[in-house]
This record gives C-alpha cells, structure tokens and sequence, in this order.
C-alpha cells in the first residue's frame, strides 16, 4: 500500500510480534481491519479464526478482502493493542470469505491524520493553478473537501504558499476557486503540486457530488473484482 504509516517498536521486532499475536489470539476484543484503496478508507469488522506459529486465519468482508488482494497488506485496529499494526496478507478464500496475515508490525497510521477523506479520481479530469503569470495545467490526481493535487509535466515551477486560483473542470461544471500552493513533490518526468483550496456553498455541493460518484467507482471496482478474481489468491 501507499505510505500511510510509520512502523513503531516498543522492544523489539521478535517481542513486538509475539505480543501482537498473543492479544490478537486472546480473541476477547473486537477487531477492524482497515485499506486505503485509491485514498479511500475500507474498513469493516474481522474475527479470529485461529492463531498458529505466527499466521493468523481471520473471517472478514468481501470488499476488504478485495482491497487486500490489492495492498497486499492490512491494518488491524484492535483495542487491546497499545498501537495498530500492519501485517502482510499471505492468502485468501473467497468461498469461506477467509484471510491469513503473518509479519506484524505496530504502527501509526498517519493517514488518518487527514481532516477530510481523500479519493484517487478515476476519470481524466483537468485542472489548473494561476499565480500572477505563470500557470499550471494538468490533471487532478486526488481530490477532497479541502483541497487537491494536480499532477503536470515536469519543468514549471512555484513557490510553496503562493496563492492563486484554480479552475476545475469537472464532468458537469467549471469552478474557479482560490488556491494556495502547499507542496510541490517532483519525480523524473512529472510534478505534483498540493493545493489547499477555499470553498464556497457551490463549490462543496459540486465537489461532494463528484466526490460520492469517485467513491461509487471505486466500490464497483472492489466488487468486480471480488466477483472476477479466482477462489483463492496467494500473494
């Protein structure tokens, strides 16, 4: 999965496993596991099937079985654990709706520091950020109810904190918002530029609307793959 933690350790490695899993093996607190597919939280509650010489078997939810057959990982959130933790997803069974984890590690999921939810857009949706006479233009990469991330050619490049204003050109309306730049994070070919925006009652209503259409796809991706893949998927 994207980096959305930071791994913790209380003593080390080998005691911080074998004391996650003798919590998680009591099986006297409920447990939730958590994905963040395209930026969008998945999380629905898990049991305990068994605990076996560090593999845990555990019942969970179709759609975040789907989600894990993706990440490849899972957080557990668990109230007798002093932190979450992360752990690998060696294999699940669609027909007995069954996963088995191994490698635990605790964490901090700084993820869920964000104040609004964040989606990964599925559609091509461009977007740009004026300031004074330079401009950006590109594609929105993730969008929430505070602001987004436009992802353009690599070569232009701003001050952080420069204010300006955005236009979004979404499936049924053109907004111009205000923007300030927070972040710019470059790769070989590309440049991300992190945009806080101001909203006014228009401009929520639309972004909410095109934010709930986003999270519907990518529930429907979930599903169809859940229903498409094989009866069992060893990672």
């Amino acid at each position: 999965m994207p980096k959305h933690y930071q791994l913790v350790t209380i003593e080390d490695i080998q005691k911080d496993e074998e004391a996650i899993l003798e919590i998680l093996s009591a099986g006297r607190n409920s447990i939730k596991l958590l994905n963040y597919y395209r930026e969008l939280p998945v999380s629905f509650d898990a049991s305990i099937e068994f605990s076996d010489r560090g593999v845990v078997g555990m019942n969970i939810h179709d759609l975040q079985a789907a989600a894990m057959m993706i990440e490849k990982e899972v957080f557990i959130k668990c109230k007798g654990l002093p932190y979450d933790v992360i752990a690998k997803v060696m294999k699940i069974r669609k027909n007995t709706g069954s996963a088995f984890l191994t490698s635990f590690h605790y964490v901090i999921i700084t993820a869920e520091r964000r104040v609004c939810v964040r989606v990964r857009v599925s559609d091509k949706v461009d977007a740009t950020f004026h300031f004074n006479n330079r401009l950006i233009q590109g594609r929105i990469e993730d969008i929430s109810f505070s602001g987004l991330s436009i992802t353009a050619p690599k070569g232009i490049t701003l001050d952080e904190n420069s204010t300006g204003t955005v236009h979004i050109a979404l499936p049924s309306t053109m907004l111009e918002l205000t923007g300030k730049l927070l972040k710019v994070n470059q790769d070989d070919s590309t440049s991300k530029f992190i945009i806080e925006l101001e909203m006014d009652n228009k401009s929520e209503q639309c972004i909410s609307q095109f934010i709930f259409a986003q999270q519907s796809v990518i529930i429907r991706e979930l599903k169809d793959l859940f229903n498409n893949g094989p009866d069992t998927i060893i990672l």
